[in-house]
């Protein structure tokens, strides 16, 4: 079994994966009927909407597995990912990289794969709309066109649900999108026994900055200081504009409970 490789922009696709929130998402009615369609449409037993995390793939929408997650190495959407087009696997039984793949030998018996990568609004790939069938087939360019316009609907809906959870002047996630962001950090931090810290920022003297100089001089501070705070991020850390000049940060502890991991803010 061939495992798949990682793209070279992992670490800044990842963040922009998280500060979307839709990792542990599901049940989300706009992106499952898309899944419904697609597996009518193709007249497959299978249709998904797959995120890659780290470690994992997430099923953001699926029809006909029983699963919301599979580890990341053995995934079939995790080689999509490298490609800018469709990645096709007419028979896998018969391709070495995936012949003895436990995706293939066992549950849900993958013969036949096509997967469309899909991005976010920066460019970044966050996953894939796939389909899979328990027996080889043909996939035509027609299907293929087919395939990647359905595609295109997913991202749509990622920057839908990206426009409804970015601040507008800074791009980085506002009150809403960072609570949504946090909750979801919180619950994989649970899972991994993980410590963050929540960091607030109040600007100071910010308001003498506005009348001295003016709005959009403010509003270039603004954004100076959001990107620093986006820079400075790990995957897996989110930062936010609350309002105003209210920022919050939530970032990772390291073992040590009085000192945070890296918190470039700090002398």
């Amino acid at each position: 079994m061939q495992a798949p490789g990682i793209p070279e922009n992992e670490e800044q696709r990842l963040k922009s994966l998280y500060i979307t929130g839709l990792l542990d998402t599901r049940d989300d009615e706009r992106f499952e009927r898309l899944t419904r369609l697609a597996r009518k449409a193709f007249q497959v037993p299978v249709a998904l909407i797959s995120l890659l995390d780290r470690e994992r793939q997430w099923l953001l929408a699926c029809q006909g597995v029983g699963v919301r997650e599979t580890p990341r190495d053995i995934s079939f959407c995790g080689h999509a990912i490298l490609q800018e087009g469709p990645f096709i696997i007419h028979d896998a039984a018969a391709d070495a990289r995936f012949h003895d793949n436990p995706l293939v030998t066992g549950e849900p018996h993958i013969r036949f794969y096509a997967g469309q990568p899909v991005s976010l609004p920066d460019g970044t790939v966050a996953g894939t709309l796939c389909l899979i069938h328990t027996v080889p087939r043909a996939f035509t360019d027609e299907d293929i066109a087919s395939l990647r316009d359905l595609a295109c609907i997913v991202e749509d809906e990622f920057e839908a649900i990206s426009m409804a959870m970015t601040d507008s002047l800074t791009g980085i996630p506002n009150r809403r999108g960072f609570y949504r962001a946090g909750e979801k950090l919180f619950r994989a931090m649970n899972r991994q026994d993980a410590s963050f810290s929540l960091i607030y920022f109040d600007l100071d003297r910010f308001k003498p900055v506005n009348d001295l100089w003016g709005h959009a001089e403010g509003d270039e501070v603004l954004k100076i200081f959001a990107g620093f705070l986006h820079q400075h991020l790990e995957p897996g850390e989110i930062a936010g504009r609350l309002g105003g000049d209210e920022f919050a940060a939530l970032i990772r502890r390291n073992g040590n409970t009085q000192s945070y991991s890296r918190p470039p803010w700090r002398g």
